[in-house]
């Protein structure tokens, strides 16, 4: 009988945390098994993350060497996903910290190791500490850890910080010190913004000017806003990236020391020169605002380059690509890292609003200009956008007389709504995407030929996912998002998903990852198998991209894999007639399929491999799969029947034949 875990019921978060740890399907008394990355994937991670560990590195590392020195402590860097990326301290870990595997490239969020720091601070997004019995798994113990996550200056949260030391029982002051330095690092961050020239500390009181709690702005050699931490955002209530510094702080904001009386601040302005670290992680091509952004592909790094350098200048910008290819994700990241982050982005898609209803979206419109009209009237998406971003998805699709007023919105940044006849000025970045060849659009008259060629002012195309040389990363990166456990694809599985056509691109593949992984739960490889009948189906019914021989011996395989099933399934077919139905079975997943140049005609009979089945070779084939899966399962008949996809009494039944089972 399963022993109930006993829920801490002394704090909320702590008791939420080990209750999602038993909704992971956890036991408090069975060390998980980890999940780690292997050496490539962890020096991605490096690569990908090399400014903020340079960071940690030289702001928050002497300050816990300071204070912890002495102690048996780390100090310990995961990012957002959870995988610690770097951890600094003792040397060497003693044998209980090496047992639960706290080191570089393990994955501690709480789905995997139950309530912990790291998972949990990541879940919770605020600084926690786990002491002692307070961790969900009992080997953990023996330890104490606090945790703090490190948000961006957009306000995303790029990873956490952690002390974690064995003997020593945390305190209040651990919390506050991880806190502490989290802040430096959040702060060195903030000067490390692209164009920063001036940092500008703000306090109502002198002595706090340096105390870690002072607002901080940051401002270009233009003395215009580039960044400010939640406290000057505070004391500036309306300022915002992009203003003049001047507005808020007067003409003498530049001075060394200074005070403001209209505000009744203390300021105290120094001038930014970090050379040092900016040339250390080559911020050239890997500036802090676009720290996590980073494209693999070729084609789509180049298209992501040239587009950052449009944004900037208020050039529209078109993108290109086929359905499912990531054109809205691409925006998100383009507005994430401009410097109109902190303004809207607003995103309309122009095929799914009704033709009458386009332009009153779009332009908004005056209290009662039509019947069913709001009473005070809509301000329309444009306006909405004022100073952010405007993302016209699918726009190949927008109605011609919508088109000529977005025009002379384009042309004069100026925007009338429906029945007005006042006008309004807008200051909007204008992406637009679409999957239709807009020149051909022009040429048949859907698509007016002056809104092209204004929306035109830089064309990125985003590659589709068969074109993209970094489709295997993309796989992995698919199934470790849903696997529930750490789990394995199976080579041939993974031949054909590399080779598949995808014709819906990223969003096809993640809904195939996503329903594969949960027919797989609990084992430790994904293989064919667990695919659903349909999705199988689909999966084989586009062109492969292999070598004749190479598809002869995928055929061969799936079939024999189905003829291997369909002959557990059904004990009392004669194994003929499985032969035969196998053979003509237009339902299965490669029938119709091109391969060797040839289309077959939707009977795997006509492949000279397949046909060469015979009843011996088939019992054969069938009883070391079985034996396979059974000594994989050790023994287990649930998990061994999962594993082949058959039911419980089907197995039963073929273990008793091979004399397994009495």
């Amino acid at each position: 009988m399963a022993v109930k875990p006993h829920l801490p019921s002394t704090q909320a978060w702590l008791a939420d945390s080990w209750q999602r740890s038993i909704g992971a399907g956890l036991s408090e008394f069975q060390l998980p098994q980890e999940l780690r990355l292997d050496a490539s994937e962890l020096k991605q991670k490096h690569e990908q993350y090399q400014m903020l560990i340079a960071l940690v590195q030289s702001h928050a590392l002497p300050l816990f060497n300071q204070l912890m020195a002495h102690s048996n402590s780390r100090l310990l860097l995961s990012d957002a996903e959870g995988y610690v990326l770097r951890h600094w301290g003792v040397s060497r870990y003693s044998t209980k910290l090496a047992d639960v595997a706290l080191d570089i490239g393990v994955n501690w969020l709480e789905q995997h190791k139950g309530t912990n720091a790291i998972g949990t601070a990541l879940t919770a997004k605020q600084a926690v500490s786990v002491v002692g019995e307070q961790h969900f798994i009992r080997q953990n113990r023996f330890m104490s850890c606090t945790a703090c996550p490190i948000f961006s200056p957009q306000g995303e949260m790029l990873g956490v910080i952690d002390i974690t030391s064995e003997q020593q029982r945390h305190t209040q002051q651990t919390l506050m010190l991880v806190s502490s330095l989290a802040q430096q690092v959040e702060t060195a961050l903030l000067c490390h913004l692209p164009d920063s020239h001036y940092r500008i500390d703000l306090a109502a009181q002198p002595n706090l000017l340096n105390s870690g709690w002072q607002g901080i702005v940051i401002a270009d050699s233009d003395g215009r806003i580039v960044g400010c931490n939640p406290m000057a955002k505070q004391l500036l209530s309306h300022a915002k990236v992009g203003d003049s510094v001047e507005q808020y702080l007067g003409d003498n904001w530049s001075r060394a020391g200074g005070f403001n009386q209209h505000l009744d601040l203390h300021l105290q302005t120094q001038p930014l020169n970090i050379p040092s670290i900016k040339s250390r992680v080559a911020t050239s091509n890997k500036s802090l605002n676009q720290l996590g952004v980073r494209f693999r592909d070729p084609q789509l790094e180049r298209a992501w380059q040239h587009a950052n350098k449009v944004i900037t200048k208020q050039i529209p910008l078109l993108v290109l690509g086929e359905t499912g290819v990531g054109k809205e994700q691409f925006v998100k990241k383009l507005h994430a890292q401009s410097a109109r982050r902190t303004e809207p982005l607003v995103a309309v898609n122009c095929a799914a609003l009704p033709a009458e209803l386009v332009e009153s979206e779009l332009f908004g419109y005056q209290a009662g200009a039509f019947t069913g009209a709001n009473r005070t009237g809509f301000i329309g998406k444009i306006r909405q956008a004022h100073g952010g971003f405007l993302f016209l998805d699918e726009i190949g699709e927008m109605p011609l007389a919508a088109q000529s007023r977005l025009l002379r919105v384009l042309q004069e940044r100026e925007v009338v709504p429906v029945g007005s006849n006042q006008s309004f000025k807008v200051d909007i970045q204008i992406i637009a995407a679409t999957h239709m060849d807009l020149e051909q659009q022009v040429a048949q008259g859907l698509f007016r030929q002056d809104l092209f060629y204004r929306l035109n002012g830089l064309q990125v195309r985003l590659p589709a996912l068969r074109e993209r040389q970094d489709i295997e990363r993309i796989i992995h990166k698919l199934h470790r998002k849903h696997r529930i456990a750490p789990q394995a694809i199976c080579p041939e599985l993974l031949g054909l998903l590399m080779q598949h056509d995808w014709p819906g691109n990223l969003r096809e593949l993640d809904n195939l990852m996503q329903v594969a992984c949960l027919m797989a739960e609990g084992d430790d490889t994904l293989t064919w198998l667990h695919l659903p009948d349909y999705l199988a189906q689909k999966l084989a019914a586009g062109p492969l991209k292999v070598d004749p021989l190479n598809a002869q011996l995928l055929n061969t395989q799936l079939l024999n894999t189905q003829l291997l099933n369909t002959q557990l399934l059904n004990e009392e077919q004669p194994l003929g007639e499985v032969v035969k139905t196998g053979q003509n079975s237009a339902s299965h997943p490669l029938a119709g399929k091109v391969v060797s140049g040839k289309a077959t005609s939707g009977k795997i009979a006509a492949q000279p491999a397949v046909t060469a089945v015979q009843s011996d070779s088939l019992h054969e084939a069938i009883y070391s799969n079985v034996l396979q899966a059974y000594q994989a399962s050790d023994g287990n008949v649930s998990q061994c029947a999962k594993r082949l996809g058959i039911s419980r009494n089907a197995l039963y039944r073929r273990l008793k034949q091979m004399g397994l089972k009495g």
